[in-house]
């Protein structure tokens, strides 16, 4: 039983840290554009879109691969979406400093 409640708890971390990467890179997106308005190039726009979709999408294709997988492959995968998320979002910080 407690291992079933650590691994929703931890789910729900990840879940919450997922919400946080999305509106990270809202943030980010509406700062520049009110920062830099009409200079953002191209490569800037899609750069800071492509941030604002890599939590959802990592997320969802996370749990697609996770489906019929134990708690803890399912988690792990939730992990390394988020990672992949993470780097999107440093790339678009190295892109935009």
């Amino acid at each position: 039983m407690a291992a079933k409640i650590s691994g929703w708890a931890t789910a729900a971390v990840i879940t919450a840290l997922y919400i946080y990467a999305s509106v990270a890179a809202v943030g980010n997106l509406l700062g520049m554009v009110g920062f830099l308005g009409d200079a953002l190039s191209t490569t800037a726009w899609i750069a800071l879109i492509a941030g604002i979709a890599a939590p959802p999408i990592g997320f969802v294709v996370a749990l697609w691969l996770g489906r019929r997988r134990t708690g803890g492959i399912r988690l792990l995968l939730l992990a390394a979406g988020l990672c992949g998320a993470a780097a999107m979002q440093l790339d678009v910080l190295h892109l935009m400093g």
